[in-house]
């Protein structure tokens, strides 16, 4: 089985999936009153290793999220920040399991808190610079098997406040069998279902209808 791992490729996928949108599991939620609220900055954090540019995920993540109505302005970040967008290696993500399969919210949490302790000058700088009230920090991660026809991937949502506290934490992880066995469709697969992901919680959280 040849297996490749695939970092969200930015291609827009027409008509191929049936609904398979794995609901995130919500671990933690202190959003402030939206009313209080009026515009959201989105950040898209990859692998460094990833072969598809993080521009173009941020590209058709603007795409999608332009399908809805905004209920809160909502700016696509696609400033060039690597020290923000990218992560070097597993142990840097914000989705961490046990050997067991076990998401570890506490290690994952911490991670997102050392992030910020290290990044906050370029934070501070993005909410200066674009007036956000809220940050969201989307990591998505995805492999595909060629050889079986299955796409897999997992995610985390983080929304963090002007002083860097986390106000919402989510995560998912996601398989379906496609009964395809093209790279370029099951690629394909595998961007639509993160995008949607992405784009069904912010409808969730009553930001786009």
């Amino acid at each position: 089985m040849k297996q490749c791992m695939v970092l969200l490729s930015i291609v827009f996928l027409s008509g191929f999936i049936a609904c398979s949108f794995g609901k995130p599991k919500q671990l933690y939620e202190n959003l402030p009153t939206m009313k209080k609220i009026q515009k959201v900055g989105v950040l898209v954090r990859i692998a460094a290793s990833s072969p598809i540019p993080q521009s173009r995920y941020v590209a058709t993540l603007k795409a999608m999220i332009a399908g809805y109505q905004q209920k809160k302005e909502i700016f696509v970040i696609s400033d060039d920040m690597p020290a923000l967008t990218l992560f070097a290696s597993s142990d840097d993500r914000f989705f961490q399991t046990s050997l067991d399969g076990d998401f570890l919210y506490y290690k994952a949490t911490g991670i997102v808190r050392s992030f910020c302790f290290k990044n906050q000058n370029e934070l501070k700088a993005l909410f200066e610079k674009y007036g956000f009230d809220l940050l969201v920090i989307y990591e998505p991660y995805g492999v595909v098997s060629y050889g079986m026809g299955f796409i897999d991937y997992d995610s985390v949502m983080v929304m963090i406040d002007k002083k860097y506290a986390i106000v919402y934490f989510d995560y998912n992880h996601d398989r379906k069998e496609t009964n395809e066995f093209s790279s370029d469709v099951l690629w394909d697969v595998l961007l639509n279902e993160a995008n949607t992901r992405c784009v069904k919680t912010f409808q969730e959280l009553n930001l786009v209808r």
